[in-house]
């Protein structure tokens, strides 16, 4: 089982963003929040008392922003209530505006040992662009200072900002990779309700066209191929075998435990029989205060008043099943497979028991998703 635990805190907004996310200086809404957070972890302890716990994931928002000792009760509450024994990776997402050498050996101290740094660009107009506070100068030496007490630290990069071009993500990709195990890479997203949206139509701020963007993430596919990363999924990138376990588990369809606000869980609860039945997902409210009052009003984790709750019809598990799998270099076990028209055969790779897309089907994989699956 996986744990993700979210802190919706942020200094300030990024103009593309539309996580579950909140600009936030008010201190006591912090540790009223942190509160809930602990609680319902408390309650979940009780629930899943003996769950053996793979991973961790401290996501956000921007859970650097956290001080030290509200860090050191978040983990050591973790630590408290469920089994972390055999946790293989626990990891922290950070923003370089916020991270520091305290920060860093507390990590540690605690037991956290992957630190995911919000880059996004090594260029200072697409920085301010996109309403990041920090500046490349920082990202770099945030970036050296992680590597000085971890030796698995990932970078995110955006690809498709206003002012990219080809030598500009090819750069970006060739610095950064003597210094990150790890390479998450996403095209630009314009999310609708985001301040980026509003600036884009108002002409204000002009991004490269999809097929502009797509060029721009071929550069940095073969930039990272050559300097040495593999791609084992759509947007992330690994070296020395230090893929993201927690996210690999998301994809693989693994179980996981959602804290926090918005948080989202996935639970399988089967007889063994048949591994499609009585799959359960369900979120958290978004609204911190109607989650506070959800995890406040209740002793028990099962009756926390929840925003969403699905169970997974047979049929809605595997289509989930193929969409997840097919993202992943490894791909889906031949007999799972649904049939493929032959017009689309070209886009798939055949062997070892398993069919995955190629990169070119990687490119146009909703587009194939929907032939495949009839959705």
């Amino acid at each position: 089982m996986q744990i993700y635990v979210h802190v919706p805190f942020c200094k300030s907004k990024c103009r593309y963003c539309d996580f579950n996310s909140y600009a936030c200086h008010d201190k006591q809404a912090i540790l009223d929040y942190l509160t809930a957070l602990n609680r319902e972890i408390e309650l979940a302890g009780k629930a899943f008392s003996g769950a053996k716990i793979d991973t961790v994931y401290v996501g956000g928002g921007t859970p650097s922003l956290l001080d030290v000792s509200q860090i050191e009760n978040l983990c050591q509450n973790l630590a408290k209530n469920f089994d972390l024994s055999g946790v293989k990776e626990f990891s922290i997402e950070c923003n370089p505006e916020s991270l520091d050498e305290e920060k860093l050996k507390a990590y540690r101290k605690e037991g956290i040992n992957r630190i995911s740094i919000g880059v996004q660009s090594l260029f200072d107009d697409n920085l301010r662009a996109i309403g990041r506070l920090h500046d490349s100068k920082t990202a770099i030496e945030k970036i050296k200072l992680a590597n000085r007490y971890f030796d698995n630290v990932s970078a995110d990069l955006i690809v498709g900002l206003p002012f990219d071009s080809t030598d500009r993500i090819k750069e970006e990709v060739e610095t950064l990779a003597p210094l990150v195990k790890h390479l998450s890479m996403y095209e630009l997203s314009i999310e609708e309700g985001t301040s980026l949206e509003k600036l884009i139509k108002q002409g204000k701020i002009f991004v490269p066209s999809a097929d502009e963007t797509q060029d721009l993430f071929d550069v940095a596919y073969d930039t990272a191929q050559k300097c040495g990363f593999d791609r084992y999924e759509v947007s992330n990138f690994a070296k020395d075998g230090k893929i993201s376990y927690h996210n690999f588990g998301y994809w693989t369809r693994e179980e996981y435990l959602g804290f926090g606000a918005g948080a989202h869980s996935f639970l399988k609860i089967s007889d063994g029989e048949n591994p499609l039945e009585n799959q359960v997902r369900f979120a958290n409210f978004k609204n911190l205060d109607k989650y506070k009052t959800a995890v406040e009003s209740t002793k028990f984790y099962a009756k926390i008043c929840r925003e969403y709750e699905e169970n997974l019809d047979e049929k809605s598990a595997y289509e989930e099943e193929i969409m997840l799998a097919l993202r992943t270099k490894k791909g889906v076990k031949a007999e799972r497979m649904p049939s493929v028209p032959a017009e689309l055969e070209r886009f798939f790779d055949r062997k070892d028991g398993y069919v995955s897309l190629k990169r070119e089907g990687m490119a146009v994989m909703n587009s194939i998703l929907v032939e495949i699956l009839d959705i």
